[in-house]
């Protein structure tokens, strides 16, 4: 319960807007409690938060879209996902890890090697999985790449503008990356 409310309220204010009486709160237990499950305060809460939340993302991932027969339509089902994602105005694994991962520059170097990491992981399920579509490491660490910052830079824009537009424009630039 604890970590669900940390993602909302970390999603919604940054770890600088997540105030601990508010978390509280939401979760009714008293400070005692938050301290015995995060004896590390506030900055443990974010580590479990955001490992937590890439693990689940990635799972979700690799066990719900990148499943099809081949690279382009798994990659162009990750595309349509974020667009149903930006219309139901939803809370999304991806930014929420975003935001916290350029607030992390600020915070303290763990926080930053920690959110560093999850983006190696996160961009090499995309290498890993074109490695299974059958493309060579040095071109599946290549598309890997492209597609990584195409798919995700269209969704954090898409966000900021509430607009999936930039999503629905890459669609087709997917298959071109993957051809």
């Amino acid at each position: 319960m604890i970590l669900d409310e940390a993602f909302k309220l970390f999603f919604e204010k940054g770890y600088y807007g997540l105030g601990l009486q508010e978390l509280l709160k939401r979760c009714d237990i008293p400070k005692g409690s938050f301290y015995y499950y995060f004896p590390d305060g506030k900055n443990q809460l974010l580590y479990e938060v955001i490992e937590r939340t890439y693990t689940y993302m990635e799972s979700y991932i690799v066990n719900h879209l990148l499943i099809e027969d081949n690279a382009a339509d798994s990659f162009v089902k990750m595309v349509d996902h974020h667009i149903a994602t930006i219309e139901g105005r939803k809370y999304t694994a991806s930014l929420m890890l975003t935001r916290l991962s350029i607030e992390s520059l600020h915070l303290n170097s763990e926080a930053h090697q920690i959110c560093k990491n999850v983006y190696e992981r996160w961009q090499n399920v995309y290498y890993e999985k074109l490695m299974q579509y059958g493309y060579s490491e040095s071109v599946a660490r290549q598309k890997a790449q492209a597609l990584f910052a195409l798919i995700h830079g269209s969704l954090i824009s898409s966000f900021v503008k509430q607009s999936n537009e930039d999503l629905i424009l890459i669609r087709e630039e997917v298959r071109n990356i993957l051809s």
